[in-house]
């Protein structure tokens, strides 16, 4: 898929704005926006950061349905690192699989890539995220004489939008973001049946 050069340059220039300003921010605070107790002892007194371990946390998002049409599940391991306070960096991987029982025989589809995301919280539990996302995925497509095919096909989303964290505990936390992809385009195939993804996810620090 063709990806337009001014999308890209939006959210790479997002991702930058975030990380600057997460640079500026007080890196002393004892608990995060979404309500990580990063450092919980006095620091040393030549630093004022948290150990590395710290700063780090694993989570992602599971989904499943199942029905009568078409099964359907979803999974995506997530490892995040804290810049700062306000800001974070993450990757997941990303699995998807599709049983469409609407053909006989069934059809199913697999999804696989990876993401990379930057996570700034303006106000808590408020945050602003940007990131790009890669898949690898199928689809099915009708041949001219009328019988069915699943086709290979690449996919860069570049993800972009507003998100809550609710804080479960000090080391867990639930988010949620309301994503859009710059990238979308209703005349061609996509991953994706909107613009518009919402995703739920648990952050968990070590």
């Amino acid at each position: 898929m063709k990806v337009i050069g001014s999308k890209k340059n939006l959210c790479f220039s997002l991702l930058f704005v975030l990380a600057a300003a997460a640079v500026a921010q007080d890196e002393a605070t004892p608990r995060t926006p979404d309500g990580f107790d990063i450092d919980p002892e006095p620091p040393p007194k030549r630093s004022r950061k948290a150990p590395l371990t710290r700063r780090m946390y694993v989570g992602g998002w599971l989904g499943a349905a199942f029905g009568s049409d078409v099964d359907f599940v979803e999974a995506a391991p997530e490892l995040g690192f804290r810049v700062s306070p306000k800001f974070q960096l993450g990757g997941s991987l990303v699995y998807r699989y599709r049983n469409d029982k609407r053909f006989d025989p069934d059809l199913s589809t697999t999804d696989l890539g990876g993401a990379l995301f930057g996570r700034y919280f303006v106000y808590a539990p408020l945050y602003l995220q940007a990131g790009v996302e890669r898949l690898s995925w199928e689809f099915v497509s009708r041949l001219p004489d009328g019988g069915l095919i699943t086709v290979d096909a690449d996919h860069t989303a570049f993800l972009v939008g507003p998100g809550f964290a609710l804080p479960m505990g000090p080391r867990v936390a639930t988010y949620m973001s309301f994503l859009y992809d710059l990238n979308y385009n209703s005349n061609e195939p996509n991953p994706y049946e909107r613009p518009w993804l919402i995703r739920i996810g648990i952050g968990v620090g070590l």
